[in-house]
């Protein structure tokens, strides 16, 4: 097994040149619409309850996944800030790389990560890669360790992630875990003892006493 280092910088907000938010730089929605191909499509890899995220290629080359939330209102406007808050001063190889976003008050609320090609657990047990090829048990393993390292080290930094499954860990092209969308996780202060809060998360994938007390 390789151990991947790690380090977690400064969330002190930083102000514009490229125009940056909390350490991430804001891209204009005309940019997006370009690096998508104005959102076609036959660039979609997938959707759900927060929207449809895209394949794109920036201007410099990056191969980048383009996240278009679905509605503009205050709660998708929360959940935006917090994902760029939490993935800004979190740096770990078993995380995905938030490359940057559209500014809060633009005509859609975009998120760009890196490019990460190998679809997510779910595909490889239930979804059209599994017909493929099935995960091996070594590969398997690792992806429970790896999994397993970037929930250890989220909470070492006092986030708690609150929606793991199989549909937010992404894999590489060597099946290397990528942990990704922290809309609804959870930074806890360090000065308290108990903190309770409302249930979040995906039925079935969360402790069944945590939606019973929060």
């Amino acid at each position: 097994m390789n151990l991947h280092p790690y380090t977690c910088c400064n969330q002190s907000r930083i102000h514009f040149r490229r125009v940056i938010y909390f350490g991430i730089p804001i891209f204009s929605y005309t940019e997006l619409e370009v690096a998508t191909n104005n959102f076609d499509s036959s660039r979609e890899l997938g959707d759900g309850g927060f929207g449809t995220v895209y394949y794109g290629k920036l201007q410099d080359g990056r191969e980048v996944e383009i996240k278009h939330l679905y509605e503009h209102n205050y709660k998708r406007v929360e959940q935006f800030m917090n994902e760029i808050k939490i993935l800004a001063c979190l740096r770990h190889w078993n995380l995905v790389s938030l490359y940057g976003c559209t500014s809060r008050r633009s005509r859609e609320l975009l998120l760009v990560y890196e490019y990460v090609s190998n679809g997510t657990v779910a595909d490889h047990i239930h979804g059209d890669r599994a017909n493929e090829a099935p995960l091996s048990w070594p590969i398997g393993m690792n992806i429970a360790i790896e999994a397993a390292s970037a929930l250890a080290y989220l909470h070492k930094s006092d986030i708690i992630h609150r929606d793991v499954k199989t549909n937010n860990i992404l894999l590489d092209n060597n099946f290397c875990v990528k942990l990704a969308d922290f809309r609804l996780s959870r930074l806890f202060p360090n000065d308290v003892t108990h903190l309770s809060t409302a249930p979040q998360g995906t039925p079935g994938y969360v402790d069944p006493e945590y939606r019973q007390c929060c």
